[in-house]
This record gives C-alpha cells, structure tokens and sequence, in this order.
C-alpha cells in the first residue's frame, strides 16, 4: 500500500467516523444560551425527559413540581437499582410507569406490590401489560375501545377534550378503557369517557394502585393545551405527595412486543433491553469512545499487519536517466539544427552498449587495425562487412554530408544490429511494440469525489428523514460527485497502442488520436503537449498521473522523443 493509499484510507475511515458520530449523536434539546428546542421528531414515543411532541418531559416536570420539594424522582432502569431503592430510607414509595407496553418478571412485581401493601402507591398509564402483571390486580379483566379523533374525558368536576394529533394533524385513533373488570380489592372510578372507565383506583393493602389507559393523553403536546394540562394535573393530585416517584423504566417494553411467542408466566419476550450495548448507543461519549476504538483498531491492524523485517540499509533506486537523455538529444538538434552532433551522440551510446555487452572498447580501437571489429564479429556472429559499415558511418569526419535522413537510418541499423545479436530479443521487441500500455489518474481526486458525494448523499437523506427542506438539493450533488469520481477511477486516463492514442477525458467522454499522425512533443514542468496534424493537441497534465503511471509515462515520452528524432 502506498503512502497516498494510506493517507486516502486513514481520511476515509475518520470521515466516516465523524459522520457515525455525528448521526448516532442524535437532534439534542436545548443547546444553550439562546437556542431553543425545536420539536420535530414525532417518532419517538414515552421518552420520560424527552422534549419532543411525543415526550414525558413536561408531565415529569408536573410531576416534580407535584410533590414537596424533600421528594424526588428517580428514573429506575436495573432491578438492582430498583431493590436498593426500595429498601432505603422510608419504606413507602410511588412507583410509575408511563407508555406503550409494561412487563417485569415475577419478582420485580411482587417486591413492588409487597411494598403497595406497606402504604406505597402505584401508578400505571399503559396500552398494554404483561398477564403476570394484571393477574396482581384483577380476577377478571375486559377491554373496551374507542376510534376517533377525540374524546371527552370526565372527572368529578372536570370536562376535558383529548385530541389525538400527529405533524399538526388531527388523526383518528383508539382510545383505550376498562369493559367488565372484578378487581382484587375495592375500587372506584376516577376518570371516564363515552361512559366507559379510563381511570381507576384499587386499594391493596395499605397502599392503592392506580390504572390508567392511555398513556397518549400525557403527551407534551397534549399538555401544552389548556383541556389536558387541567386533566394532567387532576390526575397527579390522586398521587401522595410526600413519596419519592420511582420511574419504572426497567419495565418499558419494546413496541414489537406481542408479535412474538413470549412466556406468560415471567414476561420476559420484549422486556426492555438494558445491555451495555444500548447504554453505549445512548450515550453520545461512550459512542464516540467506542467508535474511536475501532477505529484505532483498524489503523492497527492497517499498519501491523505486513511482515515485520529486519531493519537493512536503505539503497536509493537508480535514477533512470532515459528522458534526460531524451531531453539532452532534443536540446542538442533544436538548438544548433546539427545532425553531425546527433551522429556523436550515436556512435557513443552505440560504442557503450558494445563494450557492456561484449567487453570490445570501439572507442580506443586502433583505426588502421581491424583486430577489435574481427572480435566483435566472432562474438555477435556478425559479418565483418556489416560492422564495419556501421562503424565507417558513425565515424564520418564529412560533418556537411550528414543529414536527418541519415540520422534515421543509423538508428534503425543500430536497432535491427540489437535485436540481432540478442542484446534486445525479439520476443520483447514484440512485447513491447504489441502491447497495450494503460496511464490510470491518481486515486486521490476521485477517492475524495466519492467520500463527498456519499457524504452529501446521507446528510440528504438526514435531512429529508428529519423534514429539513435541503435535503433535496444535497441528493442530485452527491450522486454527481459520486458519478464523476467512480468515472475517474474506472476509465484510465490514456490507452496507447501500436497504432492509436486513446484519451478518457474527466466525464468519461473518449478521444482517439492516431500514432501516425503524431508531429511534434513539447516538454513542460506541468505537463506534456502532443501535437498531431489537423491542429489538434492532447494536453497532458502530470497532477492527473498516480505517481507510478508518472513514472511510466516519462519512460513512454522519452521513447517517443527518440523515435521522433
């Protein structure tokens, strides 16, 4: 892996980390100093400090403010929590629960109702109970509904108008009560509607238990209105108000509860989950420890998990010379338009290429002994003639006579003298004029298109879950951004073959240039300019190469300079 790669990965990996973060971290409430909280959520339901529409926060506060200032409420959510505080200090409690659907186990219920009977209260709002719990307050049990839009509760002395309203709406829905019930103690009836009880109270023991069944009437958005704001404040004067309030939150149970085969006798299929999992995703600080962890995790195992070698001395790679030499050539015909000096340089590199391969020096050969051009016969297994006729050109002293034409001659001879002694063999001759050679953009500009685009994509669609109207606009941008960086990582940025340029520009849109119209090569800091005939130009920036196709493609332009002169 390089080190772009890395930097790219480690980029990626902590963007979507903070955007994990950022998304698990949730719409908090009131964050400071003259910002106040916007309720917009209407999914989350019976939440006890929740300011949102379906929240308990202001019926909690109610609660609060109900009792004198010695008392508190507790929010209990362990059984051990719960046992510890109903043993300390007095022993008479208020125990509550407000929501959807409510179930313990056995023994929590029968440590609570043990204390009901010593003079504690409780206190139930629900839609739904676990059998093993209603068993503790009645011998027959029936239910009744309601479906509309509202419904008037009556008190002693109250008439109150309960709407039922979702996003502003006012939408029709079902109104729980109390049918035919025979309750193991005296009772009575505190509230009703439709001449159907909604609120009771029986006494057990010292204590009394309060039945309430609908839990929707305590909403903040119910209580905000004037008619169930009165109701809220009837009913919390049937509570004592000199016993802490003990939130039964342990008891809250999942909404799909019922869709599954539970136990009846302990409750358990649906009970609220309370693992350390869900204490983590709840807290923004321990989610961004976890999340930091693995995080740091996957960097360990990115950076740990190569083969670890013995530190050995480090060697710097060999400077490939080939463009520069390619250069020095150009410089040399475009500055004094001299093809003799083209010539010098020919006869050099071809002297250096003979006595590296064939340990003959033709540089300090003596002129009027053919001994060292009859060796370098015997070893290429070349005629004499032949060498020799190489050899009298490359030393031409006649500097007036030499022209181009010349010039491209020697370089085909000394080519086809290569290929035949084996110092370039045929079969990578073939490899290299055959094959097609590919030139890929760099991995950073599209990784980042991508990384953006998907980030633009799931910031939309946070926006549009949460009813923020930009939503909509942050859609059409990621997908683009999102299509052009998947172009540029799956179209290269050039194909070269034997006889065609092919260049892929950034929308993917394909160019053809044929090889034998090339005319000219223009050298740059940034880049390179190809010039062919009908005045057309491909424009090559080095910025859009990876380092390596950079590498590459100096390599393939420094062969095109030498096959152009």
């Amino acid at each position: 892996m390089t080190s772009n790669m890395k930097l790219i990965f480690i980029g990626g990996i902590i963007a979507l980390m903070l955007l994990l973060v950022w998304l698990f971290s949730g719409e908090g409430g009131s964050d400071g100093e003259g910002r106040p909280h916007v309720s917009s959520n209407w999914n989350k339901r019976f939440q006890p400090f929740d300011k949102d529409p379906l929240g308990l926060y202001l019926f909690n506060t109610l609660v609060e403010a109900h009792l004198y200032s010695s008392k508190d409420v507790h929010e209990v959510i362990s059984w051990y929590e719960l046992d510890s505080l109903i043993h300390s200090g007095k022993k008479e409690k208020t125990f509550m629960f407000v929501g959807n659907i409510f179930g313990l186990q056995d023994e929590e219920m029968d440590s609570i109702m043990s204390s009901v009977s010593r003079g504690s209260e409780l206190f139930l709002s629900y839609n739904g109970v676990t059998s093993n719990i209603m068993r503790n307050f009645f011998v027959k049990y029936e239910e009744k509904h309601e479906y509309s839009e509202s419904v008037n509760v009556f008190t002693d002395k109250l008439k109150c108008e309960i709407l039922s309203i979702y996003q502003n709406d006012t939408i029709a829905c079902e109104w729980n009560a109390f049918g035919e019930v025979e309750t193991r103690g005296d009772s009575k009836s505190l509230s009703s509607f439709m001449e159907m009880d909604n609120f009771i109270e029986i006494e057990i023991g010292k204590g009394k238990v309060l039945l309430h069944t609908n839990p929707a009437m305590f909403y903040n958005y119910q209580i905000k209105r004037k008619p169930a704001y009165k109701y809220t404040e009837y009913v919390l004067s049937q509570l004592a108000k000199n016993q802490d309030v003990l939130l039964l939150e342990l008891g809250r149970l999942s909404d799909n509860y019922g869709k599954y085969n539970t136990d009846d006798q302990t409750g358990e299929e649906g009970k609220k989950d309370d693992s350390f999992l869900k204490i983590i995703f709840e807290n923004p600080t321990l989610l961004t420890a976890l999340l930091l962890s693995v995080l740091g995790l996957i960097l360990f195992v990115a950076f740990r998990s190569k083969r670890i070698r013995p530190i050995i001395e480090y060697r710097e790679k060999k400077k490939d010379m080939t463009l520069a030499f390619a250069e020095t050539i150009t410089s040399i015909y475009f500055s004094k338009r001299n093809p003799y000096g083209l010539l010098q340089v020919q006869r050099k590199n071809f002297y250096a290429t003979i006595h590296r391969h064939f340990f003959v020096d033709l540089a300090r050969r003596d002129k009027e002994d053919d001994k060292d051009l009859i060796i370098l016969a015997e070893k290429s297994n070349k005629s004499l003639e032949e060498i020799k006729s190489i050899v009298h050109k490359l030393e031409s002293k006649e500097a007036t006579k030499i022209n181009e034409q010349d010039i491209s001659e020697m370089a085909r001879k000394q080519l086809l003298f290569y290929q035949e002694v084996g110092i370039i063999s045929e079969a990578m001759q073939e490899r290299l004029e055959e094959k097609t050679k590919i030139f890929r953009r760099g991995l950073l500009l599209p990784v980042l298109l991508v990384l953006v685009g998907l980030f633009a994509i799931i910031l939309g669609a946070y926006y549009l879950v949460t009813a923020v109207g930009v939503g909509i606009t942050l859609w059409p941008v990621g997908i683009t951004l999102v299509t052009l960086g998947v172009i540029r990582l799956s179209k290269p940025f050039m194909k070269v073959d034997p006889e065609v340029f092919t260049y892929y520009t950034s929308l993917g849109i394909k160019k053809i240039y044929k090889r034998e119209d090339l005319i000219r090569i223009e050298m740059k800091e940034s880049g390179v300019v190809i010039k062919f005939t009908d005045n057309r130009t491909l424009i090559i920036n080095y910025w859009d190469l990876s380092r390596f196709d950079r590498n590459e493609f100096d390599r393939f332009i420094a062969k095109l300079h030498t096959l152009e002169l």
